[in-house]
Protein backbone atom coordinates (compact mmCIF):
# COMPACT_ATOMS: atom_id res chain seq x y z
CA UNK A 1 0.00 0.00 0.00
CA UNK A 2 1.55 3.32 -1.07
CA UNK A 3 1.24 6.68 0.71
CA UNK A 4 -1.69 7.76 -1.49
CA UNK A 5 -3.64 4.63 -0.63
CA UNK A 6 -2.91 5.06 3.08
CA UNK A 7 -4.30 8.59 3.14
CA UNK A 8 -7.05 8.44 0.51
CA UNK A 9 -9.81 5.98 -0.28
CA UNK A 10 -12.34 6.07 -3.10
CA UNK A 11 -15.84 4.58 -3.15
CA UNK A 12 -18.22 4.44 -6.13
CA UNK A 13 -22.01 4.49 -5.87
CA UNK A 14 -23.78 1.30 -6.92
CA UNK A 15 -27.22 2.77 -7.54
CA UNK A 16 -28.99 -0.58 -8.00
CA UNK A 17 -27.81 -1.84 -4.58
CA UNK A 18 -28.03 1.61 -2.97
CA UNK A 19 -24.53 1.28 -1.57
CA UNK A 20 -20.91 2.22 -2.24
CA UNK A 21 -18.12 -0.09 -3.39
CA UNK A 22 -14.44 0.55 -2.76
CA UNK A 23 -12.39 1.44 -5.85
CA UNK A 24 -8.70 0.53 -6.00
CA UNK A 25 -6.66 3.64 -6.80
CA UNK A 26 -3.31 1.93 -7.36
CA UNK A 27 -1.01 3.93 -9.67
CA UNK A 28 -3.80 6.31 -10.72
CA UNK A 29 -4.93 9.74 -9.68
CA UNK A 30 -8.45 9.90 -8.30
CA UNK A 31 -9.50 12.18 -11.18
CA UNK A 32 -8.85 9.31 -13.60
CA UNK A 33 -11.64 7.30 -11.94
CA UNK A 34 -14.30 10.02 -11.78
CA UNK A 35 -17.14 9.71 -14.31
CA UNK A 36 -19.82 12.36 -14.81
CA UNK A 37 -22.69 9.87 -14.56
CA UNK A 38 -21.64 8.54 -11.13
CA UNK A 39 -21.22 9.67 -7.54
CA UNK A 40 -18.07 8.96 -5.56
CA UNK A 41 -16.98 9.31 -1.98
CA UNK A 42 -13.38 10.34 -1.37
CA UNK A 43 -12.08 9.70 2.14
CA UNK A 44 -9.12 11.80 3.23
CA UNK A 45 -7.66 10.32 6.39
CA UNK A 46 -5.15 13.16 6.65
CA UNK A 47 -7.91 15.83 6.66
CA UNK A 48 -10.48 13.62 8.40
CA UNK A 49 -12.96 14.39 5.65
CA UNK A 50 -15.55 12.47 3.64
CA UNK A 51 -16.17 14.22 0.31
CA UNK A 52 -19.20 13.26 -1.78
CA UNK A 53 -18.43 14.09 -5.43
CA UNK A 54 -21.54 14.42 -7.61
CA UNK A 55 -20.93 13.92 -11.32
CA UNK A 56 -22.73 16.45 -13.51
CA UNK A 57 -25.01 13.79 -15.04
CA UNK A 58 -26.29 12.30 -11.78
CA UNK A 59 -29.91 12.42 -10.66
CA UNK A 60 -31.67 13.35 -7.42
CA UNK A 61 -32.20 9.71 -6.42
CA UNK A 62 -28.46 9.04 -6.64
CA UNK A 63 -27.71 12.13 -4.55
CA UNK A 64 -30.21 11.06 -1.88
CA UNK A 65 -28.66 7.58 -1.70
CA UNK A 66 -25.19 9.11 -1.38
CA UNK A 67 -26.35 11.43 1.40
CA UNK A 68 -27.85 8.49 3.30
CA UNK A 69 -24.85 6.19 2.80
CA UNK A 70 -22.04 8.69 3.52
CA UNK A 71 -22.50 8.53 7.33
CA UNK A 72 -22.12 4.74 7.19
CA UNK A 73 -18.75 5.14 5.48
CA UNK A 74 -17.78 7.89 7.91
CA UNK A 75 -18.55 5.58 10.84
CA UNK A 76 -15.93 3.13 9.51
CA UNK A 77 -13.25 5.80 10.04
CA UNK A 78 -14.49 7.92 12.93
CA UNK A 79 -17.39 10.12 13.89
CA UNK A 80 -15.10 13.16 13.89
CA UNK A 81 -14.78 13.03 10.07
CA UNK A 82 -16.52 15.93 8.34
CA UNK A 83 -18.87 15.17 5.42
CA UNK A 84 -19.05 17.61 2.51
CA UNK A 85 -20.63 17.58 -0.95
CA UNK A 86 -18.88 18.67 -4.13
CA UNK A 87 -20.46 19.16 -7.55
CA UNK A 88 -18.51 18.39 -10.71
CA UNK A 89 -17.20 21.65 -12.14
CA UNK A 90 -17.40 23.39 -8.75
CA UNK A 91 -14.55 21.55 -7.00
CA UNK A 92 -12.58 23.37 -4.32
CA UNK A 93 -8.83 23.91 -4.62
CA UNK A 94 -8.36 21.35 -1.84
CA UNK A 95 -10.38 18.70 -3.68
CA UNK A 96 -8.56 19.38 -6.95
CA UNK A 97 -5.24 18.96 -5.18
CA UNK A 98 -6.34 15.68 -3.54
CA UNK A 99 -7.84 14.29 -6.77
CA UNK A 100 -4.88 15.26 -8.94
CA UNK A 101 -6.51 17.93 -11.13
Amino acid sequence: MNELEKNLMLFELDESNESFNKVEIVNKEIKEHLKSDLIYIVVSRHNKEIMIWHGSNTNIRMKVIATQEAPKIRDQFGIDYKISAIDEGDESFEFKEIAGF
